[in-house]
């Protein structure tokens, strides 16, 4: 019986020690910081630990004050340690305490807010964006291979005009028979100069011989002399230049040409790769996913947009005509090849028509003439056996929709240019909370040491003044957005939780008074303070006052351009020419996305589409973008870095884990030797010593 009892007082010794080592733990992790409660985490305050657990410990084994009590458990505390550790400012530390405050309200607002309100429209911008992604590609292919045919054209066009000016030397009007004149005038042309070679020579003779007062034609034939040199050097000029320009630029001709032909093989490859695309799947995700709650319906199938892109193989010109354009360049060469040799040897000529008889000029004449002419008509008056013409007018049939869409284009950059007017003076327009930026930049470096985690240099807002790449950019803004839906939808999980976490406890910008400042509309006020400002923040990464809001206006402005430009393509899809489609689209992109700001400024929302008439506010893209800039790590390091800025408290020196041990010992009533082999049978011998029996426990908690 005796052993009985004692066993019965070490049960219940052992239970009352992990009563006691549990509710101490419990007392310890009471005392946490107030201020990270308003964030909803918990990280243990600056009380000491040791004291509070000591005290707990010890007022539990305290005697009793009822006179004359019979204490069966005499408990006495031999050692206690307290060891703190597992810090807030960690990564997972800091993901599993956001994942407790968000893990019920999250996910309802995740996709009742957001994938169910974009769920109606991801067939539309699917379509969408895939036709915009080729199309643009094409544009700059298309434009690269024009200019390069252009070029070519205007090469031949250059190399023809230097020779302008040799018919004129030659036989001025062009005339097959060439009938003798007296010689009255100088000759100015190599036809008048044969003409008039007879009579030079029947006067040259006629004052041979004579003594130089009696010379009757002195002056006549000096005239004539004078002038077929003067033709001669005119001649050779000309030639000269042409001899150049033909030799070293027409190759060049067709090089651009042959450069023509490979874009186009290009463009033939880009429309080939471009049917399947890898970012659709997303859309597909998204559009296909069984949430609950109402969405509005379908705005469409995208099918506008898919028959847009599928006249894409219309901008591909057909193989024959770079062979014709080669041809006709090749033609010029050979043609000019005959215009110089006729032009050389008829200047051999007109050099020996002062000093010898009977040189058959007239013959050089008609040759070089006929050659000339038949030059000339081919590649340089206006004509229907102008080659260049007929090159040109290949190249217009293949561009009747170029004039307007490049009307379009000049609008469409009119407009981008007071978008990023907009955006330049937000950069430009905040200095305020400087030191407060700098204090957080330190905060987040150091933090990012604290979690050995790569920092990067966050990228400058940017709306590109081209319209292709203006919305083209927004369309991949709107590639990474479903994507970012998508990925959750497979997975809510740490990403979801930090991006609901953010918008619960992180400030942004009043857009309004924002908007108001750029246009002149007072003053900025605290628009780009720190504290107004936080949720920008986080999403982009910018140590200064103005950076981050300029990255979410630009932001705004490429989501809202998206979806406008989606809506443009249905309302243009009837213009035929899939350029001229994309160009009127973006047009009505960029015009209805600069409304779409002024609407978001003055009523605080817009319209998501044409179609969908649910409203979205500012915070509301800003949830969007924090889906679309899935960088965990570092979201989560500005997130503690403003925690620190705006609690003074370092999450890094904040644990939220602690482990108590405690040894305490009680004094053994009957046998201690049995015991002592009970203990032993048990591999607990140590713990006894001198009558008493001492017991370990230890207790661990955490936030």
């Amino acid at each position: 019986m005796a052993v009985f009892i004692d066993y019965a007082r070490i049960a219940a010794f052992k239970v009352q020690v992990e009563r006691m080592t549990h509710a101490a733990m419990r007392s310890v992790m009471s005392a946490y910081d107030p201020a990270l409660r308003e964030y909803g985490l918990f990280g243990y305050g600056d009380s000491s630990g040791e004291n509070m657990m000591a005290k707990v410990l010890n007022d539990s084994v305290k005697p009793s004050a009822v006179k004359d009590a019979f204490p069966i458990l005499d408990i006495q505390w031999d050692t206690t340690s307290l060891g703190m550790e597992r810090e807030l400012g960690k990564y997972a530390i800091f993901n599993r305490q956001i994942q407790e405050d968000m893990k019920y309200r999250a996910p309802v607002d995740f996709t009742l807010e957001v994938i169910n309100r974009f769920k109606p429209m991801s067939g539309e911008m699917k379509e969408a964006a895939h036709t915009v992604d080729l199309l643009k590609k094409l544009q700059k292919l298309y434009d690269k291979r024009e200019a390069l045919l252009d070029e070519a054209i205007e090469i031949q066009e250059q190399s023809a005009a230097k020779l302008k000016g040799l018919p004129e030397l030659v036989m001025n009007p062009p005339n097959g028979a060439i009938y003798d004149e007296m010689l009255e005038e100088a000759p100015v042309t190599a036809a008048e100069a044969a003409a008039r070679y007879t009579d030079f020579w029947s006067k040259k003779t006629a004052d041979e011989g004579l003594p130089l007062l009696e010379q009757q034609y002195i002056s006549e034939l000096g005239r004539y002399r004078s002038g077929v040199n003067n033709v001669v050097m005119g001649i050779s000029a000309s030639l000269q230049s042409s001899t150049q320009a033909h030799q070293t630029n027409l190759p060049e001709a067709i090089t651009k040409i042959e450069e023509a032909r490979s874009i186009n093989e290009e463009m033939k490859r880009v429309i080939a790769e471009g049917q399947n695309r890898l970012q659709n799947a997303e859309y597909d995700k998204v559009g296909s996913s069984d949430l609950p709650g109402q969405s509005p319906g379908s705005t469409g199938n995208g099918n506008e947009a898919r028959d847009t892109r599928s006249l894409a193989s219309e901008l591909v010109r057909e193989e024959g005509l770079f062979d014709r354009l080669g041809e006709r360049v090749s033609a010029q060469t050979s043609d000019f090849t005959q215009v110089r040799q006729a032009g050389v040897e008829l200047n051999n000529q007109l050099r020996n028509v002062t000093s010898q008889h009977g040189v058959p000029i007239k013959q050089a004449v008609r040759q070089a003439s006929q050659a000339t002419e038949r030059y000339m008509d081919s590649f340089v008056r206006n004509g229907a056996s102008n080659v260049i013409l007929q090159s040109k007018r290949e190249l217009e049939s293949g561009r009747g929709s170029d004039a307007q869409r490049k009307a379009n284009d000049k609008e469409s950059k009119g407009k981008l240019k007071e978008v990023r007017r907009v955006l330049a003076r937000i950069e430009n327009g905040g200095s305020a909370s400087s030191e407060a930026f700098k204090s957080l930049e330190k905060f987040y470096n150091a933090n990012i040491a604290f979690n050995q985690a790569s920092a990067s240099t966050s990228e400058k807002a940017e709306i590109a003044g081209d319209p292709y790449e203006s919305g083209g950019n927004a369309m991949s803004g709107m590639d990474s957005l479903f994507g970012g839906m998508s990925g959750l939808l497979d997975n809510l999980g740490d990403e979801l939780f930090q991006n609901e976490y953010a918008l619960a406890y992180f400030n942004s910008t009043d857009f309004g008074q924002l908007l108001g400042w750029t246009e002149g509309g007072g003053g900025a006020g605290d628009v780009f303070d720190l504290k107004n400002q936080e949720l920008e923040y986080i999403i982009y990464g910018f140590h200064n006052s103005s950076g981050n809001i300029a990255a979410a206006y630009a932001e705004i402005f490429g989501i809202r351009l998206a979806i406008r430009t989606a809506e443009g393509l249905i309302e243009n899809s009837k213009l035929g020419n899939p350029l001229l489609v994309l160009s009127a689209a973006i047009l009505h992109g960029i015009t209805h996305a600069i409304k779409d700001m002024l609407t978001l400024a003055k009523e605080g929302s817009v319209e998501l589409s044409k179609m969908i008439k649910i409203k979205l506010t500012y915070r509301d893209h800003l949830r969007l973008f924090l889906l679309m800039h899935s960088n965990n790590e570092r979201k989560m390091s500005r997130m503690l870095a403003l925690i620190r800025w705006n609690t003074g408290v370092n999450p890094e020196e904040k644990q939220t884990y602690a482990a108590g041990s405690t040894r305490s010992s009680i004094r053994l009533w009957f046998l201690p030797g049995v015991v002592r082999s009970i203990g032993a049978v048990m591999g607990s011998e140590e713990q006894v010593e001198d009558g008493r029996l001492f017991v370990e426990r230890r207790a661990d908690y955490s936030y």
